[in-house]
């Protein structure tokens, strides 16, 4: 679901003497100029004795102001950086707050359309953050928008208000979560409501979509996961958004698909998996979350299994083993090119280390793999076991193959994980080929 990697991956970067606690945004984007107005109050507290200045994500947003209530902050840029030198350091625990006024443009984390706006994966390009994956914070985030517009964010609607003639909606974030899961979008969209139980299924997508298969494979799909998780969808609404340009991101409560695809589903209603993956990452990737970067593919790979064990349940396990295969021949060819490595490795810590098609396609033939050794049994069971045990936490790949074990009566699995998941580079054997 995630962008392609960059040419280099940056040094590991050190960790911070901060923890941000919450942020309090409002924005209100600009269509005809291609401009994010925004302020955001960043709640945080120190993890040393005499924090004399924080160091925030700016991308290459332009700061108008920063103050801490009362005065202006002194402060500085580099590359993408946000220097902030407080008045008066903190110590160890004490809490403090800055206010950031700024003016985003366009960047890879924020796309402007001449109808629509959204936003997503690279918080820093339209809220200046902490953005990194083991820096979680809840959030409060305000989008003024053309009263005309349809709006969707992460997290959940807290209420509409209008403002100097604009429509005002509010949604919160409660649980701790990275600016990673931030996302929203905003614009001139049709929509579609449906509910699903307890769950109210949300579409925007450009007027003249056909919504009902949409909404009819995104219920099925969520009560597929649901039954072979034993957790069901973790928040009351779900927001699948079809817009401009060719985004593929799931964020907290959403998810971002290409307007095209929708279409395509129309004439090709068997075509579910890019929308069973993105709803997928609402249970690995949000709801079970990862320590940090290292453990990506308990995001990406396993989504992208269970969207192919989707199409397995409703199409036969000819579908699941022609997703298998693929999933194994682009495994085979980055192997060939020597770009294998470990699934899980502790020195990955941002997501330009860690982007590209090895954690999903090596990350679905390992479990495949596990699935066969161990039995369809054991190893949904061990699966539901893994995800209720890390339902809300951050999750390794440790305890999945904890999980795994106990689910097999203590079956060792450690030569597997070693040489598949921690390990690198074996060759598949010949043996295994389908």
């Amino acid at each position: 679901m995630l962008a392609a990697a960059s040419a280099a991956a940056p040094a590991v970067p050190l960790a911070r003497n901060f923890a941000v606690e919450h942020y309090d945004a409002t924005i209100q984007p600009d269509l005809t100029a291609q401009r994010l107005n925004g302020e955001v109050t960043i709640r945080f507290h120190s993890r040393i004795d005499g924090l004399g200045a924080l160091e925030l994500d700016t991308g290459t947003m332009e700061i108008l102001s920063v103050s801490d209530g009362q005065k202006p902050e002194y402060t500085e840029r580099r590359a993408g950086i946000l220097v902030v030198v407080l008045a008066r350091p903190l110590n160890k625990d004490a809490v403090g707050s800055v206010t950031i006024r700024y003016r985003a443009a366009p960047a890879k984390g924020l796309e402007f359309f001449p109808s629509q706006v959204y936003a997503s994966l690279f918080a820093s390009d339209w809220l200046p953050s902490s953005d990194r994956i083991d820096d979680r914070a809840t959030l409060r985030l305000r989008i003024s928008a053309d009263p005309a517009w349809k709006v969707a964010a992460s997290g959940k609607l807290a209420g509409t208000t209008t403002e100097n003639g604009r429509s005002v909606t509010e949604w919160r974030i409660e649980t701790a979560m990275p600016p990673s899961l931030f996302g929203f979008a905003a614009g001139a969209f049709a929509e579609s409501i449906k509910q699903q139980n307890k769950v109210t299924l949300r579409t925007l997508a450009p007027a003249g979509t056909a919504m009902g298969p949409i909404e009819d494979a995104a219920a099925a799909a969520m009560q597929f996961f649901a039954g072979r998780t034993g957790a069901a969808y973790p928040f009351d609404t779900y927001t699948q958004v079809f817009a401009q340009g060719d985004p593929m991101q799931a964020s907290a409560g959403m998810c971002l698909l290409p307007a095209s695809y929708a279409a395509k589903l129309a004439h090709q209603p068997d075509d579910l998996w890019t929308l069973a993956d993105a709803l997928a990452h609402q249970w690995y990737g949000v709801a079970v979350s990862y320590a940090d970067w290292s453990e990506f593919w308990l995001s990406e790979g396993i989504s992208a299994f269970m969207a192919d064990a989707v199409l397995e349940s409703k199409f036969g396990k000819a579908r699941y083993q022609l997703e298998i295969e693929r999933s194994r021949g682009i495994f085979e060819s980055l192997q060939a090119d020597g770009k294998d490595r470990a699934l899980s490795l502790t020195d990955w810590q941002s997501p330009e280390q860690t982007f590209g098609q090895l954690p999903i396609h090596k990350g679905v033939w390992v479990l495949d793999q596990l699935r066969r050794q161990l039995s369809d049994p054991v190893f949904w069971r061990g699966m539901r076991r893994f995800t209720l045990t890390a339902w809300g936490k951050t999750a390794s790949s440790d305890d999945l193959q904890r999980a795994l074990q106990a689910a097999s009566d203590n079956k060792k699995l450690d030569k597997f994980f070693e040489r598949w998941v921690t390990g690198c580079c074996s060759k598949l054997p010949e043996k295994q080929r389908y």
